[in-house]
């Protein structure tokens, strides 16, 4: 894998980028469907399947422009529709859910953030 630097990250809407990315942490989870039976012995059986997926986002970055936090603090819908970003080995894109937002003080005339996204609905992951 190529190595990337962390400044280069970016968190894009429609292809227009909202925000620069520093850091990330991606998690996924899928939750177990036990379909064990009397038959089992007590030996816990799965289906292969999930009951549900999810990938949760975090990250943290610094902006100049304001896009993330109007976003955040405007009201309105927080539901993010075409929403990708760079994981470096790939893309995840799809709709998001803005689930916080955190800013720090100016500095240089720019603003240091933290946010999290929550997978709202189906996702890909495209590998680099």
């Amino acid at each position: 894998m190529a190595a990337l630097a962390g400044r280069t990250g970016t968190l894009k809407k429609n292809a227009v980028v909202i925000a620069g990315v520093r850091t990330k942490t991606i998690s996924w989870s899928g939750g177990s469907i036990n379909v064990t039976s009397g038959e089992d012995a007590g030996i816990r059986q799965l289906l292969e399947e999930s009951a549900e997926e999810q990938i949760d986002i975090s990250f943290d970055g610094v902006s100049k422009a304001s896009t993330i936090a109007v976003i955040a603090l405007n009201g309105g819908t927080r539901i993010l529709t075409d929403i990708s970003l760079d994981l470096g080995h790939g893309v995840i894109t799809g709709n998001f859910r803005l689930a916080s937002y955190e800013e720090g003080l100016p500095y240089n005339d720019a603003v240091t953030f933290s946010a999290s996204l929550e997978s709202s609905g189906a996702w890909t992951y495209t590998a680099a």
